[in-house]
């Protein structure tokens, strides 16, 4: 990431100004299990940004919506996590490639004892994923597909395994016994994101509000609709300011 750092003002537990490592700092080691009934697997945070009104997509990308403030904890989530998670049709559209592209941040990872480079997993029922998709093309990259379906990517330089299950609860519990994956970043889209919800396998939300109003005709929200709504009861644990854009940190009760 280039161009000065973004500093970020505490507001929710109020304090000074931070960078995005410091706003993250000791977020790994916290303990949240036991404060909920959920299944066994990871502990899974999802991650999204979305308009004041909510929309989580301009012209069916999330890229219009983020600022340098933004994607900077992104990449900070990225830095912490065992996985990170998305939808066939995130990787897709927002062309995915290495997860953690700073060689200093690799070696920080190796130093704490984590993987270079997190496990890429992707949901994905029916693999549809081009060939030239730069994550696939990673010979340092390790891919898990998460899904129901038989069908094999050929071609791809990454490493690809493959994870069969009918249910998310249950692929994301044998990627923790598989991998040893004890924490999850899911960057969405929204219709996986409904899926984890639906699941009761989504631990804390990270949302970004962007500081823009979308409008136009009904589009995809952070979670998509599905059908019957759910309700998730939510804990604000953290809440910082940058600019105009606010970073809130919530616990699922």
């Amino acid at each position: 990431m280039g161009g000065e750092a973004a500093s970020f003002r505490r507001l929710v537990p109020a304090g000074g100004d931070c960078g995005a490592r410091e706003a993250l700092a000791g977020w790994r080691d916290e303990r949240l299990s036991g404060e909920r009934e959920r299944p066994r697997g990871p502990r899974l945070a999802l991650n999204m940004v979305a308009s004041v009104d909510g929309r989580v997509t301009i012209g069916g990308r999330s890229g219009p919506l983020s600022g340098p403030p933004d994607r900077e904890l992104f990449h900070a989530l990225r830095a912490e996590v065992d996985a990170v998670m998305a939808g066939a049709g995130t990787v897709r559209i927002e062309r995915y490639g290495p997860l953690i592209r700073d060689a200093q941040v690799r070696e920080r990872r190796r130093a704490a004892g984590l993987r270079e480079q997190p496990l890429a997993v992707i949901a994905s029922r029916s693999l549809d994923l081009p060939p030239d998709l730069p994550l696939l093309a990673d010979r340092d990259s390790h891919v898990v597909i998460l899904g129901p379906g038989n069908a094999t990517l050929d071609g791809a330089l990454a490493t690809i395994s493959y994870i069969r299950s009918p249910s998310l609860a249950g692929g994301l519990a044998e990627l923790q016994s598989r991998y040893g994956v004890g924490l999850v970043v899911c960057e969405g889209g929204p219709t996986l994101a409904a899926a984890l919800a639906r699941e009761n396998v989504i631990d804390e939300l990270f949302i970004a509000r962007s500081p823009q109003l979308v409008g136009g005709a009904p589009g995809p929200t952070v979670l998509a609709d599905t059908g019957e709504p759910a309700p998730h009861r939510l804990e604000l644990r953290q809440l910082l300011g940058a600019g105009d854009t606010l970073f809130a940190r919530y616990v699922v009760g």
